[in-house]
């Protein structure tokens, strides 16, 4: 750009630079359209770059090659703090979404249940746990089944009931 000669060692003149580092910023912003497409379907947004361009080329030009090194560092490790945080927020938002999903799928939490089941089965028996004592493995995993047959035995002593609701009839077993 602006630090390097051309190959016959001409200097650019000001307009040379000016029209080099729209061209630039156009592609750059614009996903590699260049500023003469720009300006056939935007003219507005074509001025917005020339005039960028003109306000940053006498800092650009004045600036020694290492601080202009030193200043793209810096934007660069900003923008890579700032991708950061944009792409954790978004994993926030999408882990929210799919336990939503999950919830409506799923009212009652009956896969969950289902996978902490499988889970405490394959540590019980398989033992790929990593963990170097089967006594707590064993533990949590009997404790864990206790818990799902409770609420599975809820879940059956509630079943004839919202089937009375359901049918307006009594059933066999509420006799």
């Amino acid at each position: 750009m602006t630090d390097q000669p051309p190959a016959d060692n001409a200097e650019p003149t000001r307009e040379q630079r000016l029209a080099e580092l729209a061209e630039k910023l156009c592609r750059s912003y614009t996903y590699g359209v260049g500023l003469e497409e720009l300006e056939l379907t935007d003219p507005e947004a074509a001025a917005a770059h020339r005039d960028a361009a003109e306000s940053l080329l006498s800092s650009i030009q004045e600036a020694p090659r290492e601080d202009r090194r030193a200043a793209f560092h810096r934007g660069y490790a900003k923008g890579k703090e700032n991708q950061a945080k944009h792409t954790a927020s978004d994993m926030k938002r999408m882990e929210a979404e799919l336990a939503e999903l999950r919830t409506e799928r799923d009212p009652d939490g009956l896969r969950q249940r289902i996978r902490d089941l499988e889970q405490a089965w394959d540590e019980l028996w398989v033992g790929h746990t990593g963990r170097r004592d089967m006594r707590d493995v064993t533990r949590q995993a009997h404790e864990r089944a206790i818990a799902a047959e409770r609420q599975v035995a809820e879940l059956q002593a509630e079943q004839p009931r919202t089937a009375e609701k359901a049918d307006g009839q009594c059933s066999a077993d509420s006799l």
